[in-house]
């Protein structure tokens, strides 16, 4: 009896793996209001599916309320990335204690502990992004190129162009990606970030400031302050600022 009973559970649970939807290419929108006489922290998911690479992959908005602290516990499976959308947030990482700015971030490999304090009275809000690799993770390859890191948004170089500037801040492999590439792009009112074209490739472009229209296949779709769009490889897109002041936002990659 026992062994079908465990036979059953691992049907089922190929099912549920099997049935986990793809994630459209399309515009989400940030969808959490800040409460501040909410006593717990808030959480909202952004949009949630399997991609090309990932097996599951998430992305949440997170608002917490004056000197709240959020724990994320180790996780043998989960690699998490964060970015900091508004606010001031102490950071406790691998014995790294540190005050992080909007823009800045923090990747925590499998088998790390962070803890996220809300640093002032008004709200910290943050993005938060975990991954579960198809394939086996490799912790080795993570440790190797550097484990769990923070990167400070006043450490990234601005290197301005024609069309606005941009900041590289990283290009490196985790322990569930070969390749994590993440730029932040200036773009000025009036232009194109680039021809619509394709790449393998996928993507996560976040709006941190300006009005933005994203094609996305043959669709155009708006992108405003706070949208997150998913990009699935080899979809053609572009991006053109059509508001009135500068866009400014993460474009994310990874294979």
């Amino acid at each position: 009896m026992k062994i079908k009973i465990t036979i059953l559970a691992l049907i089922i649970c190929n099912v549920v793996i099997a049935q986990k939807s793809i994630l459209p290419s399309q515009v989400y929108k940030w969808n959490l209001a800040i409460n501040t006489s909410d006593d717990k922290i808030q959480t909202s998911t952004i949009f949630t599916g399997k991609g090309g690479v990932l097996s599951n992959h998430t992305m949440k908005g997170i608002v917490m309320n004056a000197y709240q602290k959020l724990k994320i516990k180790k996780s043998k499976e989960i690699e998490r990335f964060y970015i900091i959308k508004s606010g001031l947030a102490r950071i406790n990482l691998n014995q790294q204690n540190t005050a992080l700015s909007r823009g800045s971030v923090v990747c925590v490999l499998p088998g790390d502990e962070l803890e996220i304090i809300n640093a002032l009275e008004t709200p910290l809000a943050l993005y938060e992004m975990s991954s579960e690799a198809k394939e086996t993770i490799n912790i080795e390859r993570g440790e190797k190129a550097g484990g769990s890191f923070i990167t400070h948004w006043d450490d990234i170089t601005f290197k301005p162009s024609d069309k606005g500037g941009v900041r590289q801040f990283f290009d490196r492999p985790t322990a569930t990606l070969n390749r994590f590439d993440i730029h932040v792009t200036q773009l000025n009112v009036g232009f194109k970030s680039h021809d619509p074209h394709t790449h393998v490739n996928e993507e996560i472009i976040l709006m941190l400031d300006g009005n933005a229209e994203m094609q996305i296949g043959n669709d155009h779709q708006k992108a405003n302050p706070g949208d997150v769009v998913f990009l699935g490889s080899n979809i053609l897109h572009n991006l053109t600022n059509f508001g009135t002041s500068p866009c400014l936002y993460f474009a994310i990659q990874w294979n």
